[in-house]
């Protein structure tokens, strides 16, 4: 396809970094997949990729053993695990997806071969949706989850409206391409510190939820506490607002053009 000039020149850069010492990845283009028991050890799409494109895989069901993902905060917990592991050696583009990419976007190996080294951040699905924070009133989650937005924004510097309900225009399901600048637009401890939000055993927000700020006020329908069950819910903050933190985009993104 066209784009694969502009990738291979970028594919013979890595792999002279790998050979000189100082990259350890031998492509230019490395996807991170997020799984549980969805396949063994290796993904059985990994064949479909193209030449310049390579997988690091982590698993999330032997504690100690190498590669080991806690299995919290669904795809987040693994794409946050990424960056924050290898920020001072990320890929020139790394590809975020979820353990059957196809599941999510059909023509997902064919827009795979669609990025190039001009690539700076891109959804990989097709599915444009807006929802807003009230979404999730009718699990009284509304204030847990607006206030994990809010928090999980903040530690990029993001800050949303006070009393103003966040509602995000995003492609569903978290799967995306970010180049290495657009990731390094933030500091390593902002993705540190939205792992610990998202992909950790523990609350994204600790303590009563900030009411002063909230679009939702407190009441008997309403959790006034965040809690590492609800992490289902919370994680979804990932899914909701990356295109704000990797893409640089406002929360109500625009629908590109097929």
């Amino acid at each position: 396809m066209r784009c694969w000039p502009h990738v291979l020149v970028a594919a013979a850069a890595a792999a002279a970094k790998r050979r000189q010492g100082t990259s350890q990845w031998s492509t230019p283009v490395v996807v991170v997949p997020a799984h549980y028991r969805e396949w063994g050890r290796t993904p059985p799409w990994a064949t479909k990729l193209p030449p310049w494109a390579s997988t690091y895989i982590y698993q999330r069901t032997k504690k100690g053993a190498p590669r080991y993902s806690p299995n919290y905060g669904y795809e987040a917990g693994v794409h946050l695990q990424f960056i924050s592991e290898f920020y001072d050696d990320l890929p020139e583009l790394t590809v975020f997806t979820q353990a059957k990419p196809k599941q999510h976007n059909p023509l997902f190996f064919d827009t795979l071969k669609c990025l190039n080294s001009r690539t700076n951040y891109t959804s990989l699905n097709w599915n444009y949706q807006t929802r807003g924070t009230t979404y999730w009133r009718k699990f009284a989650l509304q204030g847990v989850v607006e206030q994990c937005w809010r928090d999980l924004l903040d530690a990029f510097g993001v800050r949303l409206p006070s009393k103003v309900e966040p509602v995000a225009s995003f492609y569903c399901c978290a799967q995306m391409a970010a180049s290495r600048a657009m990731i390094r637009r933030h500091p390593r401890a902002a993705y540190e510190k939205a792992y610990a939000m998202l992909g950790g055993a523990g609350a994204c927000h600790k303590g009563e939820l900030d009411w002063e700020t909230l679009s939702v006020y407190a009441s008997s329908r309403t959790r006034k506490w965040d809690a590492p069950r609800y992490n289902r819910h919370t994680a979804g903050a990932w899914e909701h607002l990356n295109h704000v933190i990797l893409g640089g985009e406002p929360l109500k993104s625009r629908r590109r053009a097929r």
